[in-house]
């Protein structure tokens, strides 16, 4: 019982942490010696001792479960005029699967799924709106390199011998194996879990066996196939909301996420929109007769989900042109009618904690800049939140919040919310793979 106790403790300090802290995180240092109750800057946890086993390890170290399976969730706008972030995003995934490959043991085993930021309008006739849209449902544009799948599954077989060796910082190599189809059959291996039925023996570069779902394209070719969908989706973006939705349904309303999530893997959530979160608290936020919330546009989103220093007033008869400052997310509790990104904090955190074991969690958003100013403008007979200037970006505010939150470490903040008007994208997918390796390394027996 003692590891449930501490374990508790370590989660509580955790979370005032995250909720009490500031922007001025990425300046902080803190000096304090690990071991004395108090999280640092430079400390995953906490529990008041330097001791191993129980939860909280003698460097302040979160002690994870151990396990190389790593689920990674994408959850992307859909927008036209976003192709060419996705191709972006596409070009820097190699940056995270080099670090990967060179993980202790070899590469981890791999679930990679794709979905829609549209989960609808919460029974609104909204223009290109249905009335629960993608639901956080697996996407599968036409992906002939994944016939009956609709996330990439990549993971090591089974029941057979391999000759390998590895070299710490270089990539596993094989010199022979044992391995057949069999061996990634989870009718002939139960230890698989539940992966699809039909998966492949491939061997890989290095000559080591992997089972797969994809035979013709490697993953960055998949992964480009799934995010190239030309279909319209709502107007009404909600990403948190997607996310939840993708990570918690399954059979019988949702086959395309059949055990995408597994309960004893790693996570990673990956955000790739040039709008922010508008998930909402009530239906009348989208309802088009509501017209005591102002305009029929996203910009209602910003009234009703962002506080600032100056009172929403948006009097066309007045100005034509409103800055705003010192924005951040408005609570429930302020009068705001969405969803409190703290809820989706707590909600995803019970998503990767099983009992007495706790799996590593990792988000990361390529979103429009940060930035707590705003200028707000009439035209066209309605307000709009004025974007970056020559593009199609607007400023970010909750998706910023939740990284944050959700970021163990003041350095992880450099790299977790990337602005996709960034020159270069090299930072975030290398950083990722390098917290990963760390994560799955030390949770692993010593050999």
């Amino acid at each position: 019982m003692r590891f449930i106790h501490s374990f508790e403790k370590w989660f509580f300090v955790v979370a005032m942490m995250a909720l009490t802290a500031c922007n001025s995180l990425l300046d902080w240092e803190d000096p304090r010696p690990c071991g004395n109750g108090q999280v640092a800057s430079d400390e995953e946890c906490d529990d008041g001792n330097v001791q191993d086993g129980d939860g909280c390890s003698a460097r302040c170290e979160i002690e994870y479960a151990p396990t190389k399976k790593v689920d990674v969730l994408l959850v992307v706008d859909y927008s036209q005029d976003m192709a060419k972030f996705h191709d972006s995003l596409v070009e820097r995934i190699p940056d995270l699967l080099s670090t990967l490959k060179i993980v202790r043991g070899g590469f981890p085993d791999l679930h990679i799924g794709v979905t829609s930021m549209d989960v609808g309008a919460m029974g609104n006739l909204a223009p290109g709106c249905t009335e629960n849209g993608d639901d956080g449902r697996l996407q599968k544009p036409d992906c002939p390199n994944l016939p009956d799948h609709h996330y990439i599954v990549d993971i090591a077989p089974l029941g057979c011998d391999i000759a390998q060796a590895q070299r710490p910082g270089e990539e596993l190599q094989c010199t022979g194996h044992s391995c057949s189809d069999a061996n990634c059959s989870t009718v002939t291996q139960p230890g698989l879990g539940i992966e699809p039925p039909d998966l492949k023996l491939v061997t890989d570069g290095q000559g080591c066996p992997r089972c797969r779902n994809y035979v013709v394209n490697d993953i960055q070719g998949v992964l480009s196939c799934l995010l190239n969908r030309t279909t319209l989706a709502c107007g009404w973006e909600q990403p948190l909301e997607a996310m939840m939705r993708a990570l918690t349904k399954s059979l019988p309303t949702h086959p395309e996420n059949f055990n995408f999530r597994r309960p004893d893997a790693h996570l990673v959530v990956i955000f790739l929109t040039a709008e922010d979160d508008c998930t909402s608290a009530t239906p009348e936020l989208y309802n088009p007769g509501a017209t005591s919330l102002g305009d029929y546009t996203g910009v209602r989103c910003w009234r009703w989900g962002v506080r600032c220093d100056q009172a929403w007033t948006l009097d066309s008869s007045q100005n034509l042109v409103e800055n705003y400052s010192g924005c951040r997310p408005r609570t429930e509790s302020e009068g705001g009618k969405l969803r409190d990104v703290s809820r989706y904090v707590n909600e995803l955190r019970q998503v990767v904690t099983s009992g007495d074991k706790r799996y590593f969690i990792q988000t990361i958003a390529f979103a429009g800049p940060h930035e707590t100013n705003l200028r707000v403008e009439y035209r066209n007979d309605r307000w709009e939140v004025v974007q970056i200037e020559g593009t199609d970006v607007i400023p970010n505010l909750r998706l910023f919040d939740f990284t944050w939150r959700m970021s163990l470490l003041a350095s992880d903040m450099q790299w977790c919310f990337f602005s996709l008007l960034s020159e270069s994208w090299d930072a975030p997918l290398t950083h990722l793979g390098q917290r990963l390796r760390a994560v799955i390394e030390r949770s692993m027996p010593a050999k």
